[in-house]
């Protein structure tokens, strides 16, 4: 999968703040690619609210769109599209992302709080959905230009294949990828990780991308171990891997979760292995 000519970036807002953050870290990946951002609102009860409040009719929220994309037009030279759909959240998003051929979809977070930390949070129930990556977002773009990405390594399912977004995101952006490998202190897993290592490396040469390898410290958790890397590191993005089809049965440790809803809140790209087409060896 190569980019397209004029790639789709998607970003869904609710009007909020959070969205607002969304929305404008599109703008600029929109901006990097050369593509345009679609601007989506899905119409539920709490917009329905809105307009009683306010005795507006829906084509409110279309007006409301256009003035979103009018003004990341305005300050990024961005084109845009809106959508306005009824219907369910998390099928809704997932439709409108494949009726587009979205490249990417951006979604803001206020991050796991409270209750969420047991029955999941609204934007890992969007990802785990997706059919195109999401790129979790907690604050603005600011100066983030998506250059320096932090590729996490361990032998969870589709972790070295999402080399294939690896090399998309470079070809878009001229990301450089500093590769961080786990460390489980064992000399049969080790060796396991280090020939995924050797076979990620070669394919990132062989499509000239540049990278750098770092390893973790054998003990602690990998996950928070990432997020400290990429904080120091001033990384733009983490980039994880997660499998859309296992139950979270422990919710309070995974380390996803600790990636995604990172308190240093770091955009995290976020790509379930349904998405993850190109294999090791491959083209």
């Amino acid at each position: 999968m190569d980019t397209p000519e004029q790639p789709i970036v998607m970003a869904t807002t609710d009007f909020t703040e959070i969205s607002d953050f969304a929305i404008d870290n599109a703008a600029v990946m929109a901006k990097i690619l050369n593509g345009k951002v679609l601007l989506l609102h899905i119409i539920d009860k709490y917009t329905r609210r809105m307009l009683t409040r306010e005795k507006k009719p829906e084509a409110y929220v279309t007006e409301k769109l256009e003035t979103l994309g009018e003004d990341i037009k305005q300050k990024y030279g961005t084109e845009y599209i809106t959508v306005v759909k009824k219907g369910n959240i998390f099928k809704t998003i997932a439709e409108v992302a494949k009726q587009h051929d979205a490249l990417l979809h951006f979604l803001g977070t206020h991050g796991k709080k409270g209750i969420q930390w047991i029955v999941g949070s609204f934007a890992l129930k969007v990802v785990k959905k997706s059919p195109v990556p999401v790129v979790v977002i907690q604050k603005p773009a600011g100066s983030i230009d998506y250059k320096k990405i932090i590729y996490p390594l361990d032998l969870q399912p589709g972790s070295k294949q999402k080399v294939k977004w690896a090399k998309i995101v470079h070809q878009a952006a001229g990301s450089h990828f500093d590769i961080f490998v786990d460390n489980y202190g064992d000399e049969s897993t080790d060796r396991k990780l280090k020939a995924d290592l050797n076979q990620l490396t070669e394919i990132m040469e062989h499509h000239n991308i540049p990278y750098t390898v770092s390893h973790s410290e054998p003990k602690g958790s990998f996950g928070l171990q990432v997020i400290d890397y990429a904080t120091a590191q001033n990384a733009d993005a983490i980039m994880i891997t997660s499998d859309p089809d296992k139950l979270t049965c422990n919710p309070f440790n995974k380390e996803e979760e600790r990636v995604l809803y990172n308190k240093e809140k770091i955009p995290v790209m976020f790509i379930n292995s349904r998405n993850l087409s190109l294999y090791i060896g491959g083209p």
